[in-house]
């Protein structure tokens, strides 16, 4: 799978030349859950590898990367760079919208938002729990475009997430569609992140794992080790090289 060499400084010069030249920029992430999806699903897996952009988002992917010699660039978790993305959007005003999580997160997500980046546009926002196709998911994108939106951030999971941004990319109006994940639940305090010690050291799943044991041990006690299996089966787990941008 496709994975580009992306730094910081590359993912917001990124986002910038899409917004300044109004050409679409379809940006995905990575982490061993998705590389565990790619693997088995190749719906997935190819439309990762249409998206414009793909970064490393889990200390797996890029651990793996480095045993077999590949350059991803740096390791981007969503809590660690968009505070750098709202401040730029607060300098050249460029609207946001969010979509993903429950009502009560989106809510807290926005008054957290306005409260760090009080100049941040918050074009508005809608829960993700809506159907992904048919009549519902077009009047979610008609939302989304009359709300004047330069950035949509998008937080429904994998590959849910992905798959609707794919099918809606020439309909959507926002020239950037990123793809987030639990972004929302971390940034508004719903899911506590875990200690520097932890985060750093590649152990953020962990702290997750003791936090929402119900809903995060198949991923992590049943998928890390799958993972780790195909990293070790497939000459790493990562076919062809990571590509820069």
């Amino acid at each position: 799978m496709r994975i580009h060499v992306v730094y910081r400084r590359d993912l917001l010069a990124t986002i910038a030349q899409s917004i300044e030249s109004g050409r679409p920029c379809n940006i995905g992430n990575v982490n061993t859950h998705a590389m565990n999806l790619a693997f088995d699903n190749s719906e997935f897996r190819d439309i990762l590898n249409a998206f414009d952009l793909v970064f490393v988002d889990g200390f797996g992917v890029k651990l793996a990367a480095k045993l077999a010699g590949l350059r991803v660039g740096e390791r981007l978790t969503y809590m660690d760079w968009t505070d750098d993305l709202f401040r730029l959007c607060a300098e050249r005003r460029w609207p946001i919208f969010v979509l993903g999580d429950t009502e009560e997160v989106g809510q807290e997500f926005q008054r957290k938002l306005l409260h760090n980046h009080p100049d941040c546009p918050f074009a508005g926002r809608h829960h993700g729990f809506f159907e992904k196709t048919g009549q519902e998911s077009e009047g979610v994108v008609r939302t989304i475009n009359r709300s004047g939106a330069l950035v949509l951030l998008a937080g429904m999971s994998m590959p849910v997430q992905e798959n609707w941004i794919w099918a809606n990319r020439e309909v959507l109006a926002p020239p950037v569609r990123l793809t987030s994940g639990a972004f929302f639940s971390y940034y508004s305090g719903f899911i506590p992140r875990g200690p520097k010690w932890m985060t750093q050291h590649g152990l953020e799943w962990l702290h997750r794992l003791a936090v929402q044991p119900r809903a995060m041990w198949r991923r992590y006690l049943l998928g890390n080790p799958l993972f780790l299996t195909r990293v070790l089966v497939n000459r790493f787990g990562i076919n062809g090289n990571a590509r820069g941008r």
